[in-house]
This record gives structure tokens, sequence and C-alpha cells, in this order.
């Protein structure tokens, strides 16, 4: 029986699939006679496998449909099911052999006996005529049975309706307020979505919040809104325009493409007025040059290939106007270790790390001219499950709430396999 899930990283062993597959069936039947659930989760994660839960679930299907021992089969389904772990193959198995837990049965209730109705004419056989006149008149009168009220039908919980989202075009700014004079705050990466919790009064910036719980501010014209705008209130939280812009627009701050104009609407200005009231200072090329870290962020589950997918740190390297900028020389915090944007054949303004190990981060050492260069600090981008907070697992889609995080936690995660991407912004 060849087996292909194998580990890589810190994990990697050279015991073989075989040993491992028998391993994980000498666990389950332990299990199956112990009932110790505990004890047969600690021996899963003491596996050399990335993801135990995985590796149980790819052994369980791989016997199954190779039609392994029975007993073998029996004690991995229910160590599977125990652990809340599923799939169909094994739901369908499980259900074919008997091997779900049977349903609580109810017992059936006694059938109710009918009492016999009292007949006035079979007491009239028994007693004289006066007594059975005398019963009759005595016997008192039959009240109508009492009419059950008609149950008014349950009304169906009205559905919540979707929250209107925004999602960007294009790398796009988040700002600290409704204007480009405002600090950025963050940055929404291309197709990235946001909730709409608010707009300005003029109703052409949109108050989104982003999956941190950070809020910030979008311009309407470089995003697509999806659900009930018209339902959107104007926030009550704007702060004061700064009284001197701090930096100049970004690209992902340009005009929109032109609509035709019986179509436009105040979210959709012509673009010669966008661009009049979004232009930019010109930029200062004499200014010493400084890079702030305007973006950081988790690759999702599916975009890094699962748990034995990357280990990648890419950094993005844009100049005020969102240019890629080439020729930037970034430096590793720990290793030392340089690279420089746009060397590596990655793509312009671009650097990546292979993060497999201790990890890394970088600052920005010299400008694409030659000059020395400040920047942020991008750092914290480590490959070990464990020190990911659970909300950012949760929204990258590594697992699903509470129970399901610490599972992931418990049996390592995807120790070793995760990815990051960062963004640096020039001062003009």
């Amino acid at each position: 029986m060849a087996l292909t899930l194998a580990a890589c990283g810190p994990e990697s062993t050279t015991a073989t699939n075989e040993q491992l597959t028998a391993d994980t069936v000498r666990i389950a039947q332990e299990y199956a006679a112990s009932n110790n659930l505990e004890q047969a989760r600690s021996q899963l994660a003491a596996l050399a496998v990335a993801n135990a839960n995985q590796w149980l679930l790819f052994v369980t299907e791989s016997e199954i449909r190779q039609q392994g021992d029975a007993n073998a089969l029996a004690a991995l389904v229910k160590l599977t099911t125990d652990l809340g772990l599923a799939s169909a193959l094994i739901t369908d198995y499980a259900a074919q052999h008997n091997l779900l837990p049977a349903p609580a049965q109810v017992a059936e209730a006694a059938p109710l006996v009918q009492a016999e109705p009292v007949v006035v004419a079979q007491a009239a056989e028994a007693a004289p005529a006066d007594a059975v006149g005398a019963a009759v008149e005595e016997l008192p009168a039959e009240e109508p049975a009492p009419v059950e009220p008609t149950p008014e039908p349950t009304p169906e919980p009205t559905p919540t309706p979707e929250p209107p989202m925004a999602q960007a075009s294009d790398l796009l700014n988040v700002r600290g307020g409704p204007g480009t004079n405002y600090n950025l705050t963050g940055s929404l990466q291309k197709d990235e979505q946001a909730q709409i919790v608010g707009k300005n009064p003029a109703g052409d910036w949109w108050q989104i919040q982003l999956a941190n719980g950070q809020q910030g501010w979008v311009l309407g014209q470089l995003v697509q809104t999806r659900g009930d705008t018209a339902t959107v209130a104007v926030a009550t939280d704007i702060p004061a325009a700064p009284v001197a812009a701090p930096a100049p627009a970004t690209v992902a701050e340009a005009p929109a493409p032109e609509a035709a104009p019986e179509e436009a609407s105040p979210q959709e200005a012509a673009p010669e007025e966008a661009a009049a009231e979004e232009a930019p200072p010109p930029a200062d090329p004499n200014a010493p040059p400084y890079f702030t870290l305007v973006s950081k962020r988790l690759w999702n589950k599916e975009e890094n290939d699962g748990c034995v997918g990357k280990h990648l740190l890419r950094i993005n390297v844009l100049d005020a106007n969102g240019v890629r900028i080439n020729g930037v020389r970034l430096k590793g915090i720990y290793t030392g270790h340089e690279l420089v944007t746009g060397d590596q054949g990655k793509g312009d303004g671009v650097i990546e790390f292979d993060l497999h190990g201790a990890g890394e981060g970088f600052t920005v050492i010299r400008n694409d001219d030659g000059r020395e260069a400040g920047s942020d600090r991008a750092e914290g981008f480590t490959t070990r499950s464990i020190d990911i907070d659970q909300a950012t697992l949760i929204a990258t889609g590594y697992c699903t709430n509470d129970d399901d995080c610490r599972i992931f936690y418990d049996s390592w995660g995807c120790h070793g396999h995760h990815s990051w991407e960062a963004t640096f912004q020039r001062n003009y």
C-alpha cells in the first residue's frame, strides 16, 4: 500500500508512510479498547506528520478505498468520528456498516382505552319505568365541547440582510478620514472586501471596517459595492481634516474610468472633476527617503496551498503614487541578508524570502538612487501556527471557531507552512 501524503519542514522524519499508517491503526485500535480520547489525541499529535487530523482522515479514507481489515477500519472510523472529523466517504462507510451511534429510541405510549358510553336504554331494562324517568330527569344537560382555539401560525424569522461591502478594484489606500489630506492607516489588496459602516456627507467616500476591526476611509470611485448601500448612514465620528496634507495621494486614489453622463451618480463623478479634487501635491525627490509599512497580512489557506504548501515572505515597495520601485535595497533584521527589488525576477518592486526555519523581518536601507533610507520595521512573519493569533487564523481559513482552533493548535496546525505579504511606501 503506497501512500503519498508526506510532511516537509521541521516535522520531516525518516519514518515511512507504511510505518506511520501502522502506528495510526494501532492508536485507533487502542482507543477502541480504552475509549481514552485524550490519550489517542496525544498519540496522534506525536506522529511525525504536518497535521495529525488531516493525516487521520487520509489514512481512514485510504483504508476504506483499499477495503482494509474490517476491525481496523471500525477502529479508525470510531476515532475519526469521536474527534469530530468527518468526510462524505467516511460517513457513507459508517452508515453502510452500522458504525454510527444508534439514536435513542422513545418508548411507545400505551394506547388509550376508550370508555364505553352509558346507554340509558340499557339502564331501562334493569329498572322500573319510574326510576328510569327519574334518572333521565336527573341527568345534567350536556355542555358543548370547548372549542380549541386555532393556533396562530408562527411567523418565519425575517432573514438578516447582508451588510453592504466594498471590494477594491486594485491596491487601495485606506485613510484616517474622507480625503487624501488624511494620513494613510492601511490598505486593501486587489479584490479584498471590507464592510461599509458609514459615508461622508457628500457620499463620495465610504467608511469601512477591516477584518482586524480597524476602521478607515476609501474613495467610492475606486471600489465596487455589494448589498444595499442606500441604508448606509452618514458617519458621526469623522475626524477634522488636517491643516496640511501629510502625504500625496497614491495610485489607488486616481480617478475612475469615465462613465456616460446620463449614468453618472454622486459616487461616479466625471474623471476631470475627480482628478481636480484628488490631485496630489508635487512629489519632492529631494526629501530624505523614508519607507512606511502600509500593510501586512497572512496568506489565506487556499492561497498558500494548504498545510503542505509554501513558507514565503513577499514584500512590495511602492513610491507615493503607488508605482513599484526597482533598485531599492532591503536588509534582514535577524540574518542581515540583503535583497534588491526587481533583482530576483519576481516582478517590479518585489523581493521574496523563504521563511522556512526561524522566519525573518526586513527594513529598507537604501533608496533606488543609492541614498541611504530609513523605514519602519516589517517583522513578525512567523511560520509557527502556535504563534499566530486565533482571529487571524479564522480570518484566513485555517480554523473556524474556538474549538476548531484549539484542535488546530494542539495538532501543530500548519507548523512551518505559513506565508506572509507586506508593502512599504516611500514618502515621495
